[in-house]
């Protein structure tokens, strides 16, 4: 008990950084310990422990005065790089993606560990090599809305200080170390199953962890299906081996240890499978680079394998917990990792479900309960995981990882392609789910993190025996999931959601009983904004969009249109470049639940590119919104004498000079401005010209880039409007400058 008190007092440390937590596990452990010594009182100095790590942290990013300055620095490619091709701009090119152990610069003192991005490089860096970079330095802030991955918080944790683009690149010295021969490795296993699209991307991911061959659709399979986890070299993976080795050690290690040295009878043949067991598991865990979660599994393995030497016979809670003290103790900012509560809860449902369930009922109630978690930590839902998950482990386990590992270490390559074959095999397998996957996903709303651990107790409560909990309750735990929603609107009121797509734009226009999205943010090969932020923010509160409009067809504000239901009706200034969507004419109107949607431009005989923007303005109950997507001046020009007054103006073109001119802000008027733009962006939006014209005008600015998603509720009190900033209403210390602070 007193373990899981530290691990938790820790976690309460790193994931706030507060000193209130630290007095509030002083005043818990002064309770515990009812007025004598003991080890109760370690609970404040875990929690101050794990603040401490935290701000350590925070203060080895960035410093914001470097945001957007060129260094030029010395230092180690630590990781096997990603290459990769894509459109980019209109055109394909090659891109490579890697870290880099940067050495001390007397402008940020210290070594430092930065993702570096190059696009088009005269030459691809190789793993272990030692360079002088010139380096486009940024912080890895990332976006920051309801839904979506927090970047801040995901490289806090991986230890990234910053990332960077790469300007020039000068070789000082070859590769060498484990990273370049893990890349050559790498390379060796693609050329002998270069044949086979699916093997060249999934076995050097599970050998190396190098996902460079993986392409999009392979990825977005395992994904949809929830087998994702079956990529990342984790926990499972080394357990997989390690326990293969253990019993190979046990039968054949442990009685040739006994013959060959007597003292060695001291220790059972199940001891002795421990030792070539662990020795594997850290072989592996070297392949894999020492990822965090190698390393988290080699910790659990090294609980378990010291008890059975000592012969102390400890149980599945204890050395979870003894595991989860010895992970935070060594990596406390591991906390701030989801595949640590993925990995830890895992084998925690496994020690509640192993004390009533018979190992296959355990096979089929664990996926269902990791499926919950993962929804709600990674936003997505895989209704098939524990279906696909039945049929995928036990290849992966049995087939696919040991023919892929001994193929590696031997060079047989026929051993290679016969694991490539069975990659082929799961991919049908996936392939087939997946078409199953999307509409079943689509009729559950995704939970929040709350409504899912509510979940997970209900279930815990039903298929634990002798639980004293009246099972006619249990349905009273789908509350918080069944009622998962927005506040309600009333007649004639309206609400705006910026979302924070970077340099594009997103918003959500709700009224009472319906919703329109207008415009989708970007895409790109594998992905959009869309289907990571839009998509389960609509899930997550059971909304669905009545109409979509897409402003034009630029790729920043229609990227997301494939995301979305066919069957949604859409309007757009450019239909010939957005599929399924009919002409915006100026002209236009509709009414929902008292709130009139106006479209002001285009005419019928429409212009093209940005002018060709849907232009549409929202009133009710007295308060009024301007979209004008990425209109220019002259549109502005010669809509004079027709522009309305407003309250809300969305900035055309994300803040560029080229729109928003004085006169359409005298003609305008508008109190509130708000722009949708990427944080230090090449391109500069908002316009310093434009933001000066605002101040000038009496206009309060929103922005995307500094406020993360903004919600602008046209109905507060007085006529006054309600305006949620995200970043900071939802303010993380990771989000913010190093500074001791109380709460």
């Amino acid at each position: 008990m007193r373990r899981w008190g530290m691990a938790f007092a820790m976690i309460a440390g790193s994931g706030t950084g507060a000193l209130g937590a630290v007095l509030a596990c002083l005043l818990i452990a002064l309770l515990l310990a009812r007025g004598r010594l003991n080890i109760w009182l370690l609970l404040p100095v875990a929690c101050f422990y794990g603040a401490w790590h935290l701000q350590l942290g925070v203060q080895q990013r960035l410093p914001a005065g470097l945001e957007g300055e060129i260094l030029t620095m010395a230092g180690t490619v630590m990781s096997v790089p990603e290459n990769r091709e894509r459109f980019r701009f209109g055109r394909l090119q090659q891109e490579q993606h890697f870290i880099f152990q940067a050495g001390n610069h007397p402008r940020w003192p210290g070594e430092h560990r930065i993702r570096i991005s190059s696009y088009g490089p005269d030459r691809l860096v190789n793993a272990g090599e030692h360079l002088r970079l010139s380096l486009k330095l940024k912080a890895g802030r990332g976006l920051y809305n309801a839904t979506g991955m927090d970047l801040a918080r995901h490289d806090l944790a991986a230890g990234i200080a910053a990332r960077s683009t790469l300007k020039k690149a000068v070789l000082i010295s070859e590769g060498q170390g484990l990273a370049y021969w893990r890349q050559q490795l790498s390379a060796s296993i693609y050329r002998a199953v270069q044949t086979s699209p699916a093997a060249r991307g999934v076995l050097p991911a599970l050998v190396v962890g190098d996902r460079s061959g993986l392409d999009t659709t392979l990825m977005s399979g395992f994904q949809s299906t929830g087998a994702a986890h079956l990529l990342a070299i984790s926990g499972l993976h080394v357990a997989i081996v390690a326990g293969a080795v253990w019993w190979f050690g046990r039968g054949v290690f442990g009685p040739l240890c006994h013959w060959l040295w007597p003292r060695s009878r001291r220790l059972t043949q199940q001891q002795l499978g421990w030792l070539p067991a662990l020795g594997v598991a850290l072989g592996y865990s070297a392949l894999a680079g020492f990822s965090l979660p190698t390393q988290r599994a080699l910790v659990m393995l090294s609980v378990v394998a010291l008890a059975s030497l000592c012969r102390r016979e400890v149980s599945l809670w204890s050395s979870l917990g003894w595991a989860l003290l010895v992970v935070l103790l060594l990596q406390p900012l591991s906390a701030l990792s989801e595949s640590l509560w993925l990995s830890f809860a895992a084998v925690a449902v496994i020690a509640a479900l192993m004390n009533g369930h018979s190992g296959r009922r355990l096979m089929l109630l664990l996926p269902v309960l990791m499926t919950l978690l993962s929804a709600a930590l990674f936003g997505q839902w895989s209704l098939l995981s524990p279906l696909a998950n039945l049929l995928l482990i036990p290849l992966y386990s049995l087939l696919i990882i040991p023919l892929t590992l001994l193929g590696a270490i031997t060079g047989l390559e026929v051993l290679l392609q016969g694991a490539g074959a069975a990659v082929e095999l799961s991919v049908v397998i996936m392939e087939g789910l997946s078409r199953w996957s999307e509409p079943l996903a689509k009729i559950l709303p995704l939970p929040e993190l709350a409504s899912a651990l509510c979940l997970m107790a209900g279930l815990f409560l039903l298929l634990l025996p002798a639980v004293p909990f009246p099972r006619r309750l249990l349905p009273f735990w789908l509350l918080p999931w069944l009622t998962q929603s927005l506040p309600p609107l009333e007649q004639g009121q309206w609400e705006l959601t910026a979302f924070d797509v970077g340099q594009g734009l997103a918003l959500a226009v709700r009224t009472r009983d319906h919703l329109l999205l207008y415009d989708t943010g970007a895409s790109w090969s594998g992905g959009s904004m869309a289907q990571s932020i839009i998509v389960p923010w609509l899930s997550r509160n059971q909304l669905t969009p009545d109409r979509l409009v897409v402003s034009h067809g630029d790729n920043d504000h229609a990227g997301g249109n494939r995301d979305f239901d066919a069957a949604i009706p859409r309007l757009s200034g450019e239909p010939e470049r957005v599929s399924g969507s009919v002409p915006c004419v100026a002209g236009d109107q509709w009414v929902w639940d008292g709130v009139r949607f106006s479209v002001l431009w285009p005419p019928l005989t429409a212009p093209q590119g940005n002018d060709a923007s849907c232009v549409i303005l929202v009133e009710g109950n007295g308060m009024s919104l301007l979209l004008p997507g990425d209109v220019g001046r002259d549109v502005e020009y010669q809509l004079l004498g027709n522009w309305p007054q407003v309250d809300l103006l969305v900035l055309a073109h994300h803040g560029s000079k080229s729109s928003t001119s004085a006169a359409l802000l005298r003609e305008v008027a508008p109190s509130w401005a708000l722009a949708s733009a990427g944080y230090q962006h090449y391109f500069g939006h908002p316009h310093a010209e434009v933001l000066a014209r605002l101040a000038k005008s009496g206009v309060t600015v929103l922005r995307t880039d500094e406020d993360g998603m903004i919600v602008f509720r046209g109905y507060g009190h007085d006529n006054v409007p309600l305006i949620t900033k995200w970043r900071q209403e939802y303010v993380r210390p990771w989000q913010q400058p190093a500074g001791w602070r109380f709460w």
